[in-house]
């Protein structure tokens, strides 16, 4: 991007109110690149960095999570240790084996094991044992942790999902779709960046047994994180994510993520090879553009009927773009805020909206927030702007 788009861009975002009012040019089909020829049924490749989809292929297909199921089993128990119920140095007893289901495990002796030594079982192999450990360190049984998965993936967006238990054990009733899963991960991205740390280890030695994680893009791409990788009945499913620097100026770097959810692969070789095209499709194809920085501010915006006559508006991090290769010159950019606002204003309340297209296609949108609370003024300056608006709003056509 050229010197004098990035100050054309930022001359309309600090003195204007809405950008672009005229309708821009179709979109050629070209400038948004699609990868070919995956077999598939199910993906999404997401840009953590901006929360951009990039590409997917019936992203709602609704399929049984399975092992995946153990990527909310270590969110539910992270929330735990974050909210001090529960300890990473905590020793929780081995479950009945009458309740453990088939499937991967860390072979538990009878003294159990500490919580993080489960995590790391979960997370590397999707111990089953190690899950229903957690689950009812957690919350004492099965049942009331599976209230605990369900609810939080209700209150975080993943509305076509449905556990029936904490290891993913076959279940008719338990679904999930490629979004929801996009959902689960990105929230494990950003509140537990520890999740990403356990997933990447190659190997798990427990009790003198080495069992190696199935992610292969482990040893295939030093960039993969693995989050996790599981096998289904009549197909695979595989999450992963990647992270690799992605330069923004000559002088400065920050680190991309990329997350990839693939279902149903018909193999785990097809799972991993088409993870990593998708991967590398998604670096090569895509730049990342930085629009805003989280201290450049657009110019106040009024307040009536508040203590005082405006209020400094914010984003709340950097404002980022996933563009394709060749075409950020082709982006418009439309700030949608108020002609003021009225008192009281509350902190990190929404008072606007950047939206970014490219040509006619939306391809992000940012909210603006205020900075700091307003509180309402006196009788007489109340009086005084319900006059100021009234004579506004006769004056508009």
């Amino acid at each position: 991007m050229t010197k004098r788009f990035f100050c054309a861009l930022m001359a309309m975002l600090m003195g204007s109110q809405v950008l672009a009012a005229k309708p821009g040019p179709s979109v050629n089909s070209s400038l948004w690149p699609e990868p070919s020829g995956l077999v598939s049924p199910s993906y999404m490749l997401i840009d953590l960095s901006t929360g951009q989809s990039l590409s997917s292929r019936k992203e709602d297909l609704e399929v049984a999570p399975a092992g995946l199921t153990s990527l909310m089993t270590a969110y539910i128990t992270l929330s735990a240790i974050r909210d001090r119920t529960l300890r990473l140095n905590q020793a929780l007893p081995t479950p009945a084996e009458s309740e453990i289901p088939p499937g991967p495990r860390m072979f538990l002796g009878a003294d159990g094991a500490k919580v993080q030594e489960l995590l790391r079982g979960l997370m590397v192999v999707g111990a089953q044992d190690a899950a229903l450990a957690l689950a009812k360190g957690v919350s004492g049984d099965e049942a009331s942790f599976v209230l605990l998965m369900n609810q939080a993936a209700a209150r975080l967006g993943m509305t076509k999902t449905r556990f029936v238990n904490a290891t993913g054990a076959a279940s008719s009733e338990a679904r999930t779709t490629a979004r929801d899963m996009a959902l689960l991960a990105a929230s494990l991205f950003r509140e537990f960046p520890e999740a990403f740390e356990l997933s990447r280890q190659r190997s798990l030695q427990f009790n003198g047994i080495l069992q190696t994680n199935k992610n292969r893009l482990l040893w295939l791409d030093q960039s993969v994180d693995g989050l996790f990788a599981t096998d289904l009945t009549g197909g695979s499913s595989g999450l992963v994510t990647a992270r690799r620097p992605q330069p923004i100026g000559p002088r400065e770097q920050i680190q991309r993520r990329l997350l990839v959810v693939l279902l149903q692969a018909p193999s785990p070789e097809v799972r991993s090879q088409e993870t990593l095209r998708l991967l590398n499709f998604g670096y090569q194809q895509f730049d990342l553009v930085r629009l805003f920085r989280s201290d450049e501010r657009p110019t106040p915006l009024p307040v009536f009927k508040g203590g005082q006559d405006s209020v400094r508006a914010e984003f709340k991090q950097d404002v980022q773009v996933a563009v394709p290769r060749g075409a950020v010159e082709q982006l418009r950019l439309e700030l949608q805020r108020p002609r003021g606002l009225v008192a009281p204003v509350t902190a990190g309340q929404p008072v606007g909206l950047l939206r970014v297209w490219l040509g006619n296609l939306e391809i992000h949108r940012v909210e603006m927030t205020a900075v700091e609370s307003v509180k309402p003024a006196g009788l007489l300056g109340r009086s005084i702007d319900s006059a100021r608006l009234l004579f506004q709003s006769l004056q508009q056509p």
